[in-house]
């Protein structure tokens, strides 16, 4: 069954008003949605979505899409990690469609039945049965429910748009009204149904009542990457910038709900591995404008500059406020309706992916000799793949560490001259202290052309540990486990 969000039509009445029309009803599903189907081609598990059989072997990581709260199956994300990664990856399009009017947890058997039978897939072609999720907005609740006492056959969890938190345009009168709108064809929730029980909830406190327990916390161990979005608006008066506007997240979920995991579960959190990131996109007032003004007249789009500075986020919706998030959900590239098929969105979800299909590999072991230098100190020099780093293990200081290009680069501190190179780069010592690299000179450079060391190989020496990953090089103090990874536009310390 093919569904598509409706394209709006006719006029846009103000968010929280008590006539409900079906345009601004449906600017909020599409925003809990992404995604084009497929058609299915194998016996689905207990009456579930279909699991592809082909294309799979022991050296493709298997990766299971799981869309949102009246979705269609991520097509286009599965094409592009298909297209980055090649055939690392084996991608599948979990599709709940037939039972999207429902909460998150009446999702999980479905949903648990399909990835016990990608793992299952997985192992009899001799790999080891470990599967990536990615999961888009309520479908990240429903992984979780889906997780609750399963084995380790899912280590990794990449969500985008996760309304851990809720979103404040749950529980509203306009995603009833849509529900109930898309629900022919539709299996009636058995427990409790989507639109009420993604209404924002307190950190840690309880869903709407009749929505049953809280989403359960991931197995412990589990590595979960966070990805959310944040809209800004630009106000600009004949090229001059008047003011900007932080939305506070993508038109739909909060960043604070989208990385809202860790305080989200019942009772204290169960040992998972939490990161975050946040892609930020600009959209201009000027479109937003013309959107609600063909909308809902000019008088509506004027209203706009009613919304203060932190109002975007505000709970409950106000009119303009909520005139103002439909707007840029229409508009915005990396907003909830639209992010899943952003190309920048998507290259934080290929990063996750190709970190979490390495991590999952492990690394194959470089030769230490060769990358010794000649010098009669022992030391160990290595370029990227991309040859944005030169990286080196030395003897003088005793340490490990990458010189090269990253951002967002922290201010100058005082211990570091003025006349000095500061930030090109990360070490890490012999006491697992990490600090950006203050000064020039060949420290973790040979001066020359260094062997590279490939993605996926990892070189270990004098206590030190590095790894090539397409997500940058890692370099970490075997005994304290202290260090950093370094890429182009990102960097991290742990």
């Amino acid at each position: 069954m093919t569904r598509r969000p409706t394209s709006p039509s006719g006029g846009l009445p103000a968010a929280g008003s008590p006539a409900v029309a079906l345009p601004v009803v449906a600017l909020l599903v599409t925003a809990l949605c992404a995604g084009t189907p497929t058609p299915p081609v194998s016996a689905a598990p207990d009456g579930c979505t279909p699991v592809l059989t082909d294309g799979q072997d022991a050296s493709r990581r298997p990766v299971v899409l799981v869309h949102g709260w009246l979705g269609d199956p991520l097509s286009r994300a599965a094409t592009v990690l298909r297209q980055r990664l090649g055939d690392r990856v084996t991608t599948y399009e979990f599709d709940y469609g037939a039972r999207s009017l429902a909460w998150a947890s009446d999702v999980a058997d479905c949903l648990a039945g399909y990835l016990a039978a990608v793992s299952k897939l997985h192992r009899d072609t001799r790999g080891d049965g470990q599967v990536v999720v990615v999961a888009h907005s309520t479908g990240a609740e429903a992984v979780r429910y889906a997780l609750r006492g399963q084995a380790r056959d899912v280590p990794r969890v990449i969500t985008v748009g996760a309304p851990d938190l809720g979103t404040p345009w749950g529980g509203t009168g306009l995603a009833t009204a849509w529900q109930q709108a898309n629900a022919r064809g539709r299996t009636p929730p058995s427990t409790a149904d989507g639109a009420r029980c993604l209404a924002p909830h307190d950190k840690g406190g309880a869903l709407p009542q009749g929505c049953g327990d809280l989403p359960p916390w991931l197995p412990a161990g589990t590595g979960l990457h966070q990805i959310a979005a944040d809209v800004t608006v630009d106000r600009t008066l004949f090229g001059v910038g008047l003011y900007s506007l932080d939305l506070g997240g993508d038109g739909m979920v909060p960043v604070t709900s989208a990385h809202g995991y860790p305080t989200s579960g019942p009772g204290e959190t169960s040992g998972v591995v939490v990161t975050t990131s946040v892609h930020r996109c600009r959209v201009d007032y000027a479109a937003l404008f013309e959107d609600v003004r063909e909308q809902r007249g000019t008088a509506a789009a004027l209203g706009l500059d009613q919304v203060p500075g932190k109002g975007a986020t505000a709970v409950p919706i106000t009119p303009a406020v909520g005139d103002l998030l439909v707007a840029a959900t229409r508009t915005a590239s990396c907003s909830q309706a639209r992010q899943m098929a952003d190309d920048k969105v998507l290259a934080q979800v290929g990063d996750a992916v190709s970190a979490a299909a390495d991590d999952l590999r492990g690394p194959t072991g470089a030769t230490p000799a060769d990358y010794r230098s000649d010098s009669t100190v022992e030391q160990y020099f290595f370029r990227s793949p991309s040859g944005r780093f030169a990286c080196g293990v030395v003897a003088q200081p005793l340490s490990a560490g990458c010189r090269g290009d990253t951002a967002p680069t922290p201010p100058r501190p005082s211990s570091c001259a003025a006349d000095v190179e500061w930030g090109k780069g990360l070490s890490v010592d012999a006491a697992g202290a990490v600090d950006f690299l203050c000064g020039g000179g060949a420290v973790y450079s040979d001066g020359g052309e260094a062997k590279v060391l490939p993605y996926g190989a990892q070189l270990s020496a004098l206590g030190f540990t590095c790894v090539s990953r397409e997500d940058g090089v890692r370099c970490s103090h075997d005994t304290t486990g202290h260090g950093f990874r370094i890429a182009a536009e990102s960097h991290e310390r742990f």
